[in-house]
């Protein structure tokens, strides 16, 4: 992927996320409110602009009218989603079946975005970042296919955009010099000395040496090939870097000649903007006069199905901030299941699997992981839907190799006692009633949900429109199983007794697997430089001094879009709050359209728990209510909490005081969620949790521990820019320590030493302690979003919730930050990248300059960051942000280099200096609609308020701040380039993730703490 995602921004996100596993964005289960228009726009068998209208449906389940059209010259199909939302999506997909592991469908996805006919830019897509108010830009490689999605709530923009990626993906230059810097290359270490040794570069290159140094990653790439080995699923689309360089320029321009011919084309378009338009330019730009092809060559046939299990054992790197060497183990027992085209049938399988494997009332979980020899379920756990076959997935990370055998001894029991014995009627109804909470529950990015829950179905042919009628399949299921009380049984016989197509991976470390990568890496580059000639060497060395000197070219971006300050300049309208004292509880109150939801928020104040008790508040977050309660054990109330809401979540709150951040408060927040109808079950579910929550079975909780440990441990490098800025935080402050050691790298270390010298029993009774303190009236606030007409009872029924939690003593409730003086630590990590970042304190959100700071944030980012450590150096991302607690970061991310990247960090102000001409009203102006993107970002029904809610910050101040951003002027950033980068800062910290570095002190001039 060349952007992540950005999804609804709070302040919190610019606070500095914490590190742990991302939300899986490809959910369907969640749309904004809407107003139905039952009026079709557009009639079967007409013609649009070179359009043929071949369906039209109306789903009553999202309330949306489907078109499917078909351009008549090329074959290109479009499906548009017509839909009173503001948030409009649109995306071209080409179906690209890799045919070995060059990467070539990922490279080429690098290069599309790389500059075209209309646009002749170097890196469009990155300078589009900027001119643009999108809530969502990215491209994205699959296993068999590639999207190039946008979204944005502005119509302008959505028009720019389109044709930068109309022209992109059907007119790109794929300029050999950008192969050089996006794929692979061969370089001169010393750039201008022809002399010096060969060093193999590229961005998608370092993108996937890092993506594989995460060893869950190197497991589901394994999981992929070895199940479905026969047709292109038996490659890495992504690129293996061994194979990557195998890779020539001709290659990939003609895979994109074939692939992404207009006939192998899936175009998506969602929202309310008018469809004609789009129609018009697309057949008049780009497919008009055209002529169709035979796509055939692109279709995906079914694996062959086998006639016995297979099993396969592959190698990983240790990793030496995960378990014991001896446990850092995994097993996974895969299954084919479907055709991903069945849509109804691969709906049940789904339910099927969520039914083996989810919460403590199903079967895996009784056999897999409440015995606790292993660190939970692995990440490749669960119903994958992800290709033409779909499979089924159950895993276990970190167990020891003895325990292989008696896992899959389990996996035949289990299979065998749930044939015998079905599932439990309440249990089923949990699932299913999950389902259909889900399809209510609202996001502001519905649009982009459904087109990624889509993309795989339809890349196959399949009906992309039956499968959003949920409801409809909800009830041809339910109507199965009443009708056949061993319905489910007879599919598990089929799938899972019956089925020879069954792999069995296991993974094991290797502390040599580093060692043995990198001299296949050597051996590879040595082939490489022996086959060139001395004509090849000379080409070697001019195409270096040929791309340096593009990558430090002045571009003329005017043949850009931009937005101009008239399309940005009114600001989002958000529905009022309310804030009401009940019961001597504050209570923040949002009467919004929820579409049939009531979301609860319940902010515990913790501060003034002790520092030993404070530790322990991630572990409680995660276990309180998995432990059952007085009246009901944990299997219960797991089934009582799904078949009324849509889950109980806890989670840890670290917020600095945005006005003058010399003080932090922390509190626990419980979010809880469920339809009208059973909001009087939710605030009595919440009841018993709070009132009666309990900590008296050690077995149990001494496996959640283990499991906790396991997945902090994991996912580590995947978000090691995350961590190495929580980690230069650290050094700032106690504040910024304490919030590395409740959720950076520190934690996951703090965590096993404190599981090794303390009893079960005795964290056991530590967290019942801080369970009594925790949930105190006194330190209490309530948010509450519903609609006008459901918010009466609620807030009757919340009264009576509010009566029943105990008002204990009220304790200090903020704490003083203590600065320290400057400092540098290294995390070592048995990977072959790194991960750099700065940071320093400046001022926090509510200070005058710090829109300014933004704004200089995102133009270091853009015009010096990505240039220089990306493009030139060769590291997969680059950037610098300000958080709302005044920290200013600068991070790298899949960095090939260390301390050069930390010298560039260094070199700003002189950048800034010398640059200083660049920094025009165009410039500035684009910085501040990078800022807008994040300010204006849509919001979720149930999130509206969470800022003030939070923060303290109300839609008046945000107003404010968004002012005063949209007014800054160039003459403005001068002083606050003077006071904040001229001088080196009184409160600052260095952090790197990677591998040791021979005379780190000597490179920096610095003493540095190096973490093992």
């Amino acid at each position: 992927h060349l952007q992540v995602a950005r999804p609804v921004c709070t302040l919190g996100d610019i606070s500095g996320v914490t590190p742990g596993k991302a939300e899986d964005s490809h959910n369907i289960q969640t749309m904004p409110h809407i107003i139905r228009q039952r009026k079709n726009r557009y009639a079967e068998g007409k013609l649009y602009y070179g359009f043929r209208c071949e369906r039209t449906e109306y789903v009553h389940d999202f309330e949306l009218t489907s078109y499917s059209m078909r351009h008549e010259g090329t074959g290109a199909e479009l499906w548009h989603i017509e839909r009173k939302d503001a948030n409009n999506v649109f995306s071209i997909n080409f179906r690209t079946t890799p045919f070995d592991s060059t990467g070539l469908p990922h490279i080429l996805e690098h290069l599309t975005l790389c500059g075209s006919k209309n646009y002749p830019v170097r890196d469009p897509f990155f300078k589009m970042l900027n001119r643009s108010v999108a809530t969502f830009m990215n491209a994205m490689t699959g296993p068999d296919y590639t999207i190039y999605p946008f979204s944005t709530m502005n119509e302008v923009d959505f028009r720019n955009l389109q044709k930068i990626y109309l022209d992109a993906v059907f007119r790109p230059n794929l300029d050999y010099l950008d192969f050089l810097q996006e794929g692979w290359r061969l370089e001169n270490n010393e750039l201008r000395d022809c002399n010096s040794e060969l060093v193999i570069k590229g961005v998608v290159y370092n993108e996937m040496k890092g993506a594989f140094s995460e060893n869950s990653q190197v497991f589901g790439q394994n999981l992929l090939n070895n199940l479905l080995p026969d047709n292109t699923y038996g490659h890495v689309s992504g690129g293996n870097p061994l194979e990557i360089p195998k890779l020539t320029h001709r290659n990939l321009t003609d895979f994109h000649q074939r692939y992404y011919h207009p006939s192998n084309a899936r175009i998506y378009s969602y929202g309310s903007f008018d469809l004609t338009k789009t129609l018009k330019l697309i057949d008049k730009e780009y497919l008009g006069g055209k002529t169709r092809i035979d796509n055939s060559y692109s279709r995906i046939p079914q694996q062959q199905r086998w006639m016995n299990p297979r099993n396969v054992h592959i190698s990983s790197r240790f990793d030496n901030m995960g378990a014991a060497f001896d446990r850092q183990n995994q097993i996974a027992i895969a299954l084919l299941m479907c055709d991903v085209t069945n849509i109804q049938e691969s709906f049940e399988l789904n339910v099927l699997s969520e039914l083996l494997i989810r919460g403590p009332n199903s079967p895996f979980y009784k056999s897999f992981i409440e015995p606790n020899f292993s660190g939970g379920y692995n990440q490749s756990t669960g119903y994958s839907s992800d290709t033409r076959d779909t499979a089924f997935i159950v895993g276990l990370q970190d167990l020891r190799v003895e325990d292989f055998k008696k896992c899959t001894k389990l996996f035949d029991e289990t299979i065998c006692k749930t044939i015998e014995k079905g599932f439990e009627s309440q249990h089923i109804e949990s699932i299913l009633h999950n389902l259909e909470l889900s399809q209510k529950h609202q996001s502001p990015h519905f649009g982009n949900a459904l087109l990624f829950n889509s993309t795989v179905l339809w890349n196959h042919d399949g009906d992309v429109v039956n499968n959003l009628r949920v409801s409809e399949m909800i009830e041809q299921l339910r109507k199965r199983l009443h009708s056949q009380s061993t319905y489910f049984q007879e599919k598990i016989k089929n799938y899972f007794e019956n089925n020879a197509h069954k792999l069995t991976l296991t993974m094991s470390p290797d502390e040599l697997y580093e060692e043995k990568f990198k001299l296949a890496e050597s051996e590879m580059l040595k082939h490489k430089v022996n086959a060139l000639t001395k004509e090849g060497l000379e080409k070697v060395y001019e195409d270096g001094l040929k791309l340096d000197s593009s990558q430090k070219s002045v571009v003329n971006a005017d043949v850009l879009p931009c937005l101009t300050l008239e399309n940005v300049s009114e600001p989002p309208k958000w529905p009022k709050l309310k804030v009401e004292s009940i019961k001597n509880v504050q209570t923040q109150i949002c009467s919004v359209p929820t579409n049939g939801i009531t979301y609860l928020k319940c902010l515990f104040n913790i501060t003034g728990l002790s520092p030993e008790e404070i530790m322990l508040v991630p572990l409680f977050c995660s276990v309180v209510n998995e432990m059952g309660t007085t009246n009901y054990n944990y299997r219960e109330f797991d089934k009582l909490v799904l078949t009324k809401t849509g889950g109980i979540d806890f989670k840890l709150n670290f917020v600095e005081n945005v006005q003058d951040a010399k003080s932090y408060k922390l509190s626990v927040m419980m979010t809880i969620h469920a339809l009208d109808k059973n909001v009087g079950e939710m605030f009595k579910i919440c009841q018993e949790l709070l009132r009666n929550f309990k900590f008296n079975d050690a077995g149990r909780l001494e496996m959640l521990i283990e499991n906790y440990i396991s997945n902090i441990s994991v996912g580590v490098a995947n978000a090691g820019h995350l961590y190495a800025m929580l980690g230069a935080t650290a050094l700032i402050s106690d504040a910024g320590k304490l919030k590395s050691l409740l959720s950076g790298v520190d934690h996951i270390e703090f965590m096993k030493k404190f599981v090794e010298a303390n009893k079960t029993t005795d964290i056991m009774d530590m967290l019942g302690n801080i369970g009594n303190k925790v949930f105190n009236k006194n330190h209490m606030r309530v948010a509450i979003n519903s609609s006008e007409s459901v918010l009466p009872n609620a807030i009757n029924d919340l009264n009576n919730f509010l009566d029943t939690i105990p008002t204990l003593k009220k304790k200090n409730e903020v704490c003083e930050i203590k600065f320290n003086n400057p400092s540098c630590q290294q995390y070592l990590m048995n990977i072959p990248v790194n991960y750099c970042a700065k940071a320093f304190l400046a001022v926090p959100y509510l200070h005058p300059d710090h829109p300014t700071l933004r704004v200089l944030a995102k133009l270091i980012s853009a015009k010096y960051l990505l240039p220089v450590v990306r493009e030139q150096n060769g590291a997969y991302g680059a950037g610098a942000k300000i958080n709302s607690d005044g920290i200013f970061c600068y991070y790298s991310y899949r960095d090939p280099h260390s301390t050069k990247t930390l010298n560039v960090f260094e070199e700003t102000y002189e950048w800034l200096s010398l640059k200083s001409n660049e920094i025009d009203e165009q410039a500035l102006f684009e910085a501040k609609l990078g800022v807008l993107q994040q300010l204006d970002s849509p919001i979720a029904p149930g999130n509206i308020g969470i800022d003030f809610f939070l923060y303290g910050v109300s839609s008046a101040m945000v107003t404010k701040y968004r002012t005063r951003l949209l007014s800054i002027t160039v003459n403005e950033l001068k002083p606050a380039i003077e006071k904040y980068f001229h001088n080196l800062p009184k409160h600052y910290g260095k952090c790197i993730l990677g591998p040791a570095i021979d005379d780190l002190e000597k490179k920096t001039s610095q003493k540095w703490k190096i973490v093992a």
